[in-house]
């Protein structure tokens, strides 16, 4: 569903996310045609005198590995509601659903609105980084790998802010090395609840190389009301990418 703003934009009806086209924006009546798998975005503001850039006609075609990124404005019942499906994509700037159907959430909130999920993350001189997707040579959920954050030390996501019993998740982490780094420069262990998960992970050699993307994934991990990843550095400083979080039925 195409609308106008100050920028042209559109509705993902099925997410009901909200994403941008920056850099143009269409005329004073919506001028956005969706059809066939191209956007035609004819003028149509002839004898406008404002100070947007409208002059402009353009046909955008689909192009599944360009980045979209979006915000929402879905709400969260924190008093009421428990995380079932939900993805922390770190460093990135937007929100974006995945073709699973887990909205990943950008930490910090830099991209718009979100849903509110408390998220504490703890380390040293903290850094962000975030490349685009195009940059990560192999793996998968390349655009969730190209952001991250160095130099955690723990991560907490709150999944429901009263008492709950617990239950079984799944988890999946997922981590790449942004800098031109040898294996064993960078070396750590990864928790989940306080029990040891990954012991002496090594991005660069379990991906054979740096701007490749790993996953690893975790069944049956018992949680209630949170729940924590703790990153011990032993050489160089951590790394995360993102948390994947699914409730297990």
């Amino acid at each position: 569903m195409t609308f106008r703003a100050a920028s042209a934009g559109f509705c993902d009806i099925d997410s009901t996310n909200t994403s941008r086209l920056e850099g143009f924006r269409s005329g004073c009546r919506n001028s956005l045609i969706p059809a066939n798998g191209v956007l035609n975005s004819p003028n149509m503001a002839h004898g406008c005198s404002c100070g947007y850039s409208l002059f402009t006609s353009l046909a955008l075609t689909h192009v599944p590995e360009s980045e979209v990124w979006s915000y929402s404005a879905l709400a969260m019942n924190a008093k009421k509601d428990q995380v079932q499906r939900l993805g922390i994509n770190l460093g990135a700037p937007g929100d974006r659903q995945a073709e699973n159907g887990t909205l990943w959430l950008d930490y910090p909130n830099v991209g718009g609105s979100s849903p509110v999920v408390s998220v504490k993350l703890s380390g040293k001189d903290l850094r962000y980084f975030h490349k685009h997707s195009a940059f990560v040579q192999e793996g998968d959920m390349k655009w969730v790998a190209a952001s991250g954050v160095e130099g955690a030390t723990s991560l907490e996501v709150i999944l429901s802010s009263v008492s709950t019993i617990q239950r079984n998740y799944t988890v999946r982490l997922y981590f790449l090395e942004p800098d031109d780094q040898r294996p064993g420069q960078r070396v750590f262990d990864v928790l989940l609840q306080g029990k040891p998960m990954l012991k002496e992970l090594d991005v660069v050699k379990e991906a054979a190389g740096s701007n490749r993307a790993i996953v690893r994934e975790f069944k049956g991990v018992q949680a209630s009301n949170s729940l924590k990843i703790d990153l011990n550095s032993i050489t160089g400083r951590t790394l995360l990418s993102g948390i994947e979080i699914m409730i297990e039925k």
